[in-house]
């Protein structure tokens, strides 16, 4: 597979990422984060002009079937790399990290589809020059699916270097901790973990040498085996749990919500019950060169309030402070329990 980027990427593309901005048509607010811990949960929180301005698709715009949208006729002045013939590198409108880049198929393919080995090839030829070249650890997200937090509906990953929110991914700490109970007979390629103290289903692996396009994705695709299994798991108790409830009487009955919140609106339902149907598809995907993790979604947000791949791991990039007042009122790692799976053990 020939898959080749520029001599000079990554600081050509640093060099358009500035100039894009200085002209106003790149929209980049570096802003402090705000650290905060939930339920034994770490939370970065950063409040952006980037994210009030971006679009967001609806679940049923046409663009999500590939009647039109930015990825179908790119503009030239924020391509910075072809990497092979099925993709096109552009840089974020609106970043919130320098430079902030989306790897996007040339033509249209859904953004609900798995991820193949022509992605992964792209995918890994861009981090391992951000890591080799510009000597920066790098990061990539997949946001699958509008319950996954996918703002567009063509197939697209999203590439940067990884954020330093001042405290231990969950993914990288629960592999830390794994290390530490692994028996003589495991070996790391063996071990797919999840973190005692994140409430809702992940699916962790550690990555080891040599990398290469075929290798993530066989890793991508044993971790996809695991979120599809949690989704079935899921929707099968769902169905036994109802069951339970005719047979009482109390299946018109809701549940109580679980959060309260201080203007006297309701949150949302315990996960079972609110806003439904469901997906039962939708994942997050992260990965730096020394971790994978899947984490199967159910919903994308509520009320304009949600998350993607790095919101499932406390890194929100928010509107604006009403949009964070209102993660205190649905509950921080109750939201994210309900628009990921809840953990059953």
């Amino acid at each position: 597979m020939n898959i080749q980027l520029p001599p000079e990427f990554p600081q050509s593309a640093v060099d358009q990422f500035d100039l894009l901005r200085e002209k106003g048509l790149l929209h980049y607010f570096p802003t402090d984060g705000e650290v905060a811990t939930y339920n034994g949960f770490n939370f970065e929180f950063k409040i952006s002009p980037s994210i009030a301005r971006k679009p967001i698709l609806a679940a049923n715009a046409p663009e999500r079937h590939g009647k039109g949208g930015p990825f179908v006729d790119p503009d030239p002045a924020f391509v910075v790399a072809r990497p092979g013939p099925e993709h096109v590198v552009e840089l974020s409108m609106h970043a919130m990290l320098r430079p902030h880049y989306v790897l996007h198929t040339r033509l249209f393919a859904q953004q609900t589809e798995d991820l193949d080995l022509g992605d992964w090839a792209a995918t890994w030829a861009v981090m391992l020059a951000i890591q080799q070249r510009a000597h920066e650890p790098p990061m990539m997200i997949y946001n699958c699916g509008y319950e996954g937090g996918a703002s567009q509906g063509h197939k697209h990953v999203q590439i940067f270097t990884e954020p330093s929110p001042g405290f231990t991914l969950f993914p990288a700490e629960a592999l830390s901790l794994a290390d530490a109970k692994k028996t003589a007979k495991q070996t790391e390629a063996d071990i797919v973990v999840q973190h005692d103290n994140v409430p809702f289903q992940h699916f962790v692996q550690r990555l080891t040498e040599p990398i290469t396009p075929a290798y993530l994705l066989a890793v991508y695709q044993r971790l996809l085996d695991y979120v599809r299994r949690a989704h079935t798991e899921h929707v099968n108790k769902k169905q036994l749990d109802f069951t339970s409830r005719v047979a009482t009487g109390i299946a018109n009955c809701p549940k109580k919500s679980h959060k309260k919140n201080p203007s006297g609106t309701d949150g949302h339902y315990t996960p079972a019950d609110d806003d439904m149907p469901a997906s039962t598809v939708a994942n997050n995907v992260i990965m730096t060169p020394e971790w994978m993790c899947l984490i199967p979604r159910r919903r994308g947000g509520k009320d304009g309030t949600g998350a993607g791949s790095l919101g499932m791991l406390g890194l929100l990039w928010l509107k604006n402070s009403k949009e964070r007042a209102h993660w205190e009122e649905l509950g921080m790692t109750e939201h994210l329990v309900w628009m990921g799976l809840p953990r059953n053990d």
